[in-house]
């Protein structure tokens, strides 16, 4: 029993002693770190305000990195990439160092970002003002090496290349330099010297929208006659991904354009062709407006899909009126006479076999003439020898019935006959309406075949 008390009172004992020893050691470090601060920035009369630069070390040198850590938003229609980021900064402030063992072996120091002076690095093309988070603290060394680490949403304004849209890549660039110094008072350089780790990513490159392919960090110079200038730039290369675009607006541009020499193919009686090429350029025109709610209406490069749209608006407008003409050639043979010879030399004779329609034969109606029944020789059965008994006023009259009869016989042939010319007419109009009628079908085709395979060839 005493045993055991004497080893309880032992544990007591000396854990009193461990808990008093590292109270006593992280009291004695804080007010190691309270000298130290003091000593670096009150005694040692330190400036913060001055840039830490003298003829024995020269300009001083800032390593620059960039970790992109989200895509907020890439608005097209502005032109502006909206990131978040962490910028990071190192440097080296020889007014800062000590020895470590003066201060109870403490190497780092972590200083409020206010009581240190701080590079002048900012974002050349930024758009608004940076957004930072967590910036208030610098981490600093007892060789006088600091690091400086930035929370950052940054936006930018991207060169835009719609020429491709909606398979388009967009390039965009962020600028950092210095507001005041130039590069022999502040040198920026890659941090830790390596530009693979200038420019880091630490995101899911698959978004909803747009997908990062490519990344790259580069240091520029520019030389003026007084002194020269260093701008880091960082480069991201978005891809669009383009599956909703395929839907909303490329597989409808190619429907509308499928349509437009298909309202050709109706028949020049369908009262229905004028209705459908009315749609389509409705249609066309309203798909056009659309596209204006994704693109800027300012850039200066037409997207092939503008073109594509607008192909299909004026190709639309003259189907319609090849509609009309059609309609007004199959229509004029009552008013305006025969076919020429010329018309029905190239058309029902060249033109119709050439476009499918030598199956579709016309007959044209045969001309018969009129003979006057006085010309028919005289009736059966009465003998010569009777004229002279005949009554003269009896064969006066039987003759003026007969040739009356004869005036309605030739009347109604000729009405017959003239009707028959009508419809031969007015069939060979027709005629002529549907060989123009084929022949501008595969005309358009042809077309509108042609040049949405080569948009889509080049978009793709």
């Amino acid at each position: 029993m005493v045993s055991k008390m004497k080893s309880s009172t032992l544990c007591l004992l000396l854990m009193d002693i461990f808990l008093t020893q590292v109270l006593t050691g992280a009291i004695a470090n804080q007010a190691s770190k309270r000298r130290l601060f003091e000593d670096l920035l009150f005694r040692s009369g330190y400036a913060v305000h001055v840039i830490p630069v003298n003829d024995e070390t020269g300009p001083v040198t800032v390593g620059l990195g960039l970790r992109l850590t989200g895509l907020i938003s890439m608005d097209v229609k502005s032109g502006q990439l909206d990131v978040n980021a962490m910028l990071q900064q190192k440097w080296v402030d020889g007014r800062l160092r000590w020895n470590s063992s003066d201060y109870g072996d403490i190497k780092t120091l972590a200083i409020p970002a206010s009581d240190l002076w701080k590079p002048d690095i900012i974002l050349y093309n930024g758009i608004g003002e940076e957004q930072a988070f967590h910036d208030d603290t610098i981490l600093l060394e007892h060789t006088g090496k600091l690091r400086w680490i930035r929370s950052l949403r940054m936006q930018v304004r991207c060169d835009l290349n719609l020429a491709t849209f909606p398979f388009d890549n967009q390039t965009c660039k962020f600028k950092f330099g210095s507001s005041i110094h130039h590069m022999h008072t502040l040198n920026m350089t890659y941090v830790n010297d390596d530009v693979a780790l200038a420019f880091e990513i630490e995101m899911d490159e698959s978004g909803k929208y747009w997908m990062l392919v490519n990344h790259t960090a580069g240091l520029k110079v520019k030389h003026y006659s007084c002194c020269s200038y260093q701008t880091m730039v960082y480069t991201v290369v978005l891809e669009r991904i383009s599956i909703y675009y395929i839907h909303v607006y490329i597989l409808p541009a190619v429907i509308l354009a499928l349509l437009i020499p298909f309202q050709l193919f109706l028949p020049p009686e369908s009262r229905e062709r004028l209705t459908l090429g009315s749609i389509l350029i409705i249609a066309n025109i309203m798909m056009i407006f659309k596209l204006q709610d994704v693109l800027p209406m300012q850039h200066a490069t037409l997207s092939l899909l503008d073109i594509f749209y607008s192909l299909n608006l004026i190709w639309s407008f003259l189907a319609l009126l090849a509609t009309i003409c059609v309609l007004n050639v199959h229509n004029r043979g009552p008013r305006r006479g025969k076919v020429p010879d010329i018309i029905r030399s190239v058309f029902l004779s060249c033109l119709k076999p050439i476009v499918c329609l030598e199956n579709d034969n016309y007959y044209p109606v045969i001309s018969t003439g009129c003979v006057p029944m006085k010309d028919f020789a005289s009736p059966s059965g009465l003998s010569t020898e009777h004229d002279g008994h005949r009554d003269g006023k009896n064969g006066s009259k039987l003759e003026t019935d007969v040739e009356d009869l004869n005036r309605q016989v030739c009347l109604l042939t000729a009405r017959a006959r003239t009707n028959e010319v009508k419809e031969e007419m007015l069939g060979e109009w027709r005629q002529v309406s549907l060989v123009l009628d084929r022949v501008l079908f595969f005309l358009f085709m042809f077309t509108i075949f042609i040049y949405t395979v080569v948009l889509l060839y080049i978009v793709f």
